[in-house]
C-alpha cells in the first residue's frame, strides 16, 4: 500500500537527488548535504511505515528545509566568505 509518507519521501530524494546531478556536473558541490537529506527520506519513510507518523512527518519537514538550504546556499564551503589565512596584513607593529 502506497502511504503519504512514501509519496513524500520519494519526491523529496528525486528532487535533491536531480538537484546534485545537476550541480555535480556544472559545479563541484558537496555530497553531505544530499547524503543527509537521503538518509533521513529513508529513515522516515521507515518510520512512516512502522506506525511513527508524527516523528517521519517531522523528520520530512527537516529534510525539507535541509534542502531549501542546498537550493538557496549551492556552495556551503563559501558560505563564510574568503579564506582569512590568505587576508593581507596590515603592516603595522
Amino acid at each position: 500500500m502506497i502511504t503519504v509518507f512514501d509519496v513524500y519521501a520519494l519526491a523529496l530524494l528525486i528532487v535533491s537527488m536531480s538537484l546534485f546531478v545537476h550541480r555535480y556536473i556544472t559545479q563541484n558541490p558537496p555530497v553531505y548535504p544530499y547524503l543527509i537529506i537521503a538518509c533521513i527520506c529513508l529513515v522516515a519513510n521507515w518510520l512512516g511505515e512502522g506506525g511513527g507518523g508524527i516523528f517521519a512527518l517531522a523528520l520530512l519537514i527537516a529534510a525539507s528545509f535541509s534542502f531549501l538550504g542546498c537550493l538557496l546556499y549551492p556552495s556551503w564551503r563559501n558560505m563564510s566568505g574568503p579564506n582569512e589565512t590568505s587576508a593581507p596584513q596590515s603592516g603595522k607593529n
